[in-house]
């Protein structure tokens, strides 16, 4: 382990791209012990940087399993996460409770306390790089961004990062530090809580206020200076929050339940006290969203289907013409707004609509497409014997 390993393309075998992204991550086989690997492609200018990571061994960390120099490109080869973004979590959640962001935090700041230990810098710390396996353990992916702390520059030699979650310094100020991992975990805290970021709306939440206010001050000097420091007021802040709780004559298990889990736990506690809105925003397709255009178009065709559905049923003579105009109706208005705006997010269970491919999401979508519609035709051809109305 820590060595470049110039054969290490031949112990492998390429499964298939994970992303459609030119020179993106593949899966891959160890060709000996069929164990299943991510082969990312990196800047040569990393190599030392990605060494140094090799050496890390820490739970909320991938295994860095090789480097490998191959036709004057490097790769690395590690540990294949079953899993969910923290993106896709906060994505498809209607609430995240503070308790679940407090631990996920302290993981977070687990894997920077490694990171840091060794003078290295994530420099790119936001929801779609931190990942929460099946087994319910955080890790903190990609390092693209990843450099050493060099104490004789005032800036980085590379700028990298994302907007909204970098630091003023990575965009030139300054040198960034352990203290730009920091800024970015407060950005990814405020949007746990509110789905905002800080410059746009802080969070109101007691237990994570502060936190976040100080993490992401712009002057380095300002924030936490390291991440055991703001580790200490993670814990401090979830011990009020238990506390609080126990006052309240809330129900809190002792026994630390995984990540997923006490996600879900909030938000049923959350979702006990559900509003009209909060309702439609969890349940109503073009309203999930939040964003004013679909939930206006949302509200012209369930206005339109409100109308014009009962107009229809209303031409039928017999109770069985009427119910025949219902179904017909529910197939050609209703049935295709379930199907395509991905109701209750059906669509992360079932095959081709799940994948990350925009390619194989096409097939899926136009098969979809080809069910309703054969649905629909094979309804006329058995109610009015294959002929147009």
């Amino acid at each position: 382990m820590g060595d470049i390993n110039n054969l290490g393309v031949f112990s492998y075998k390429e499964i298939e791209p994970l992303t459609d992204q030119l020179n993106g991550p593949i899966l891959v086989r160890k060709n000996d012990t069929k164990e299943f690997f991510v082969k990312k492609c990196y800047p040569l200018y990393l190599k030392e940087n990605l060494i140094t990571l090799q050496k890390i061994t820490h739970l909320n960390l991938p295994k860095i399993q090789e480097i490998v120099i191959e036709e004057g490109q490097l790769y690395l080869y590690e540990e294949f996460i079953h899993g969910k973004t923290l993106a896709e979590i906060i994505k498809s959640s209607d609430v995240m409770g503070t308790k679940a962001i407090l631990t996920l935090t302290l993981e977070v700041l687990e894997a920077l306390t490694a990171l840091h230990s060794k003078g290295l810098v994530h420099r790119d710390v936001k929801p779609g790089n931190i990942m929460l396996t099946n087994d319910g353990v955080l890790k903190l992916i990609d390092f693209d961004a990843i450099r050493v702390v060099d104490d004789e520059k005032e800036t980085d030699t590379v700028q990298l990062g994302t907007v909204g979650f970098a630091s003023p310094e990575q965009f030139g100020f300054a040198q960034t530090d352990a203290r730009s991992d920091l800024y970015a975990l407060g950005v990814v805290i405020n949007i746990c809580s509110i789905k905002e970021y800080p410059k746009d709306q802080l969070s109101s939440d007691p237990f994570l206020h502060d936190i976040i206010v100080k993490a992401t001050n712009l002057d380095p000097k300002n924030r936490y200076q390291s991440a055991v420091e703001m580790k200490a007021d993670i814990i401090e802040s979830e011990k009020r929050f238990k506390n609080t709780a126990k006052n309240a004559k809330v129900n809190i298990e002792l026994a630390r339940p995984k990540i997923e889990d006490e996600i879900s736990l909030d938000s049923r506690q959350q979702n006990a006290k559900l509003s009209i809105g909060s309702f439609f925003r969890k349940y109503m397709p073009g309203f999930r969203t939040g964003q004013p255009w679909k939930m206006t178009l949302a509200i012209i065709y369930y206005v339109f289907v409100a109308i014009g559905l009962p107009g229809n049923i209303y031409e039928g003579e017999t109770v069985i013409e009427k119910l025949l105009l219902t179904l017909e109706g529910s197939i050609l208005f209703i049935l295709p707004v379930l199907l395509f705006m991905n109701f209750m997010n059906f669509h992360e269970k079932i095959p081709l609509l799940n994948s990350k491919k925009n390619v194989m999401r096409g097939i899926g979508y136009s098969l979809l497409i080809v069910s309703w519609l054969g649905y629909y035709g094979l309804f006329l051809f058995v109610t009015h014997g294959g002929a147009k109305r």
